[in-house]
């Protein structure tokens, strides 16, 4: 064989080659696509769920600031803490809505960091349940105060951020106050 005869039968690129080629960048760029639209989603998700954390740690800020033995700390629960009941947003048993506190302590509400994240920031939904915590003689010696900030995923499914918090009772400070159990 002559080399201007090998040379000769080298053209190129077959269409189907070509083709191939296509199909293989095309299901590339299909993947990366998808994996742009799913990032997209748990970005708006992992803000959602920041937000609403944020909004749980005002709540716990105002709670902070009201008196031990406030109206908004006043509805206890009869749920144990440990029970699972006591975290579902769905229990009534104990539950205060931040929608019917705002309109318990008034126009200017003393949760105004809270209630202004949620009505500003998108459909979240904001309670709190209170655990008493008894002394030896039954008076209350502090209230452990779960907050539940719950708010649509992009599956439409709840999901739900929980954060605890414990206002303990002044006049029992120089008592020797109840230990606060673990949950």
């Amino acid at each position: 064989m002559s080399p201007t005869s090998r040379a000769s039968r080298v053209h190129g690129f077959s269409l189907i080659e070509a083709l191939a080629a296509l199909a293989v960048f095309s299901i590339g760029i299909l993947g990366v696509l998808q994996m742009n639209v799913l990032a997209s989603q748990q970005n708006g998700l992992a803000r959602r769920q920041s937000t609403a954390s944020k909004i749980a740690r005002d709540l716990v800020d105002s709670f902070e600031r009201l008196p031990f033995d406030h109206a908004l700390l006043s509805a206890e629960s009869t749920i144990d803490p440990k029970d699972p009941r006591f975290a579902s947003f769905d229990e009534a048993d104990g539950r205060v809505k931040l929608a019917d506190a705002v309109a318990l302590v008034g126009a200017r509400p003393l949760l105004g960091a809270a209630h202004a994240s949620v009505s500003t920031e998108g459909p979240y939904e904001v309670a709190w349940r209170v655990a008493p915590v008894k002394s030896a003689e039954g008076t209350t010696e502090a209230r452990r105060i779960l907050v539940m900030v719950r708010f649509p995923t992009t599956s439409g499914n709840l999901k739900q951020v929980n954060i605890w918090a414990v206002k303990f009772n002044p006049q029992a400070i120089g008592r020797g106050a109840a230990a606060i159990p673990e949950i």
